[in-house]
């Protein structure tokens, strides 16, 4: 495979920022938001977890060039792993309540709960390009499948505030992904 020309990388690395940046700016609307409603323990630790794990990758695309960011790389892998599983905890009851059938309700658990492990993965094979990529990517996946099913068969119910905090997960995933190509250098 070519090597990306540094021009393509500086392509990347724009967009890197403006994905952190967006999802800076809207997970901290959303943790405002939070607070403005009833206070759920899970809602205010996933809402925290988030603006930082959006927030650290701002960091880390920003700092690129002048520190070695595993650290904060592997924190940020953790983060969306612990956001997997918080939303895997909240949305096991909460989506049976909407009078999704008992499989659909058990289908968007089952991925939710292999994109928590595939997260978890990430974090464990990082050193390895090619299964970290594959992992990402599958979790990504899953979670956005899981909650495209939620949008469509609950469109009556949702708004626009709600679809950008469904998608949210998901894009931070492929923000990690996109992180991961352009900045990481593991092995192949």
């Amino acid at each position: 495979m070519n090597k990306a020309t540094p021009s393509e990388k500086k392509w990347t690395v724009v967009v890197l920022i403006l994905l952190s940046l967006c999802g800076t700016a809207l997970s901290g609307w959303n943790l405002i938001r939070t607070f403005q409603s009833p206070l759920t323990p899970l809602g205010v630790l996933s809402g925290i977890i988030q603006f930082l794990s959006y927030l650290a990758l701002l960091v880390f695309a920003l700092c690129r060039n002048k520190w070695n960011g595993t650290a904060l790389f592997r924190g940020i892998v953790l983060a969306f792993a612990a956001l997997l599983g918080i939303q895997l905890l909240q949305s096991g009851q909460a989506i049976a309540g909407y009078g999704l059938s008992q499989n659909l309700t058990m289908m968007i658990n089952t991925f939710n709960l292999i994109a928590f492990a595939n997260a978890i993965m990430v974090y464990n094979r990082l050193e390895k390009k090619k299964y970290t990529i594959g992992y990402l990517v599958m979790a990504v996946l899953l979670k956005l499948i899981g909650e495209l099913i939620l949008i469509v068969k609950l469109w009556e119910l949702i708004n626009l505030p709600i679809i950008l905090f469904s998608l949210s997960v998901p894009v931070l995933g492929l923000t990690i992904l996109l992180a991961y190509l352009t900045l990481c250098r593991p092995e192949d």
